[in-house]
């Protein structure tokens, strides 16, 4: 008799493990969705050096990590996530995100696709789109877009960064009437979200050389979130080029402070240096937009300046050294994530 009490004793430790697992899983999620990693970080490490271990905790850490551009890390826990469930789907996608913000995008491309192919979704089609577009293949972001919208709801508030990513695709494609629609139905959709007026103010206004409409934008933006750093930075941009060329600095040096990795500010101060004839400054500040990502993430416009401008310029002590990375450079963000010099 005392034996056959051994198995249900067995069972119900091993259903209390399971249930502690997908209770932690549960308040993981919660908190990343609030934008709260780092305590969801820190319960996935507690769930990984367990007495008992749960190793469906580093696919979790990784979307943790990716949530605050901590992509390095990520890239190293989607990996090992995938090592042990093969067959992990948020593994796989989260190895893309992590690939994305390390400027890995074929490599993200293609694990996004098999993604796609495992288990469709509206979310993976606007992921692909990003990623589409951050690679210049513009017909391919649109055709991935326009199914994630496709697979949603019409006039669902969630569905605004699929408006969004299509109205900045049209931009690009120069079509503006189709991207002022898309853009404007982004911000209708989700009026409180910061990046819906910061793109609309890159791509349908600063895109065409209306900076006063994009500032306008850019005001509205940081309104909502005083620490937006790419919105300062685009303001900065559009500052400059009406001429207020202190005031442009003073945004852009705001946005290089809030997020020291992202290279596109060093782009920006390095040219307005370069234009205004201060080369050893402009070479600097183009050497630290290199050692961030440039090239990986925006194409090699700064590889270019560098070989025409700074040719007979030794490196100097940089104006603001660059941390030490552990990671790759900054991401959008929404990634936030920055594809042009918009998030």
């Amino acid at each position: 008799m005392r034996a056959l009490l051994i198995v249900p004793c067995v069972l119900l430790a091993v259903s209390a493990l399971a249930q502690g697992g997908t209770r932690q899983e549960r308040k993981m999620r919660s908190l990343i969705a609030k934008g709260k990693a780092y305590p969801a970080i820190r319960i996935a490490n507690d769930m990984l050096v367990a007495k008992e271990p749960h190793p469906e905790f580093y696919a979790l850490r990784a979307e943790a990590y990716n949530s605050i551009a901590d992509f390095g890390k990520a890239e190293a826990d989607a990996r090992q996530a995938m090592r042990l469930f093969p067959d992990s789907t948020n593994g796989l996608f989260q190895l893309a995100m992590a690939e994305q913000g390390l400027g890995q995008l074929d490599s993200a491309t293609f694990h996004l696709l098999q993604v796609k192919q495992r288990k469709p979704s509206a979310e993976t089609c606007y992921r692909l789109a990003i990623v589409e577009q951050m690679r210049g293949q513009l017909p391919d972001a649109l055709l991935q877009v326009d199914e994630a919208i496709a697979m949603s709801k019409p006039n669902d508030p969630t569905t605004a960064p699929f408006h969004r990513v299509k109205g900045e695709v049209d931009a690009m494609m120069g079509d503006t009437v189709s991207a002022r629609i898309q853009l404007d139905q982004a911000v209708a959709l989700a009026p409180k979200d910061p990046v819906n007026y910061n793109s609309r103010g890159y791509y349908l206004h600063a895109w065409v050389g209306d900076y006063r409409g994009a500032i306008a934008d850019y005001d509205k933006a940081i309104k909502l979130n005083p620490n937006y750093s790419y919105a300062f930075n685009n303001r900065g941009w559009s500052l400059y080029k009406m001429g207020e060329t202190d005031k442009g600095i003073k945004d852009i040096q705001r946005a290089r402070k809030k997020k020291p990795f992202n290279p596109y500010t060093y782009r920006n101060l390095g040219v307005i240096a370069l234009e205004t004839g201060d080369t050893t400054r402009a070479c600097g500040y183009l050497r630290q937009s290199l050692e961030r990502g440039f090239t990986a993430l925006y194409g090699d416009e700064v590889e270019k300046l560098i070989a025409v401008s700074c040719r007979n310029e030794k490196a100097p002590t940089p104006a603001h050294p660059a941390p030490s990375l552990k990671g790759p450079a900054d991401q959008k963000g929404q990634q936030e994530v920055p594809r042009t010099n918009a998030p």
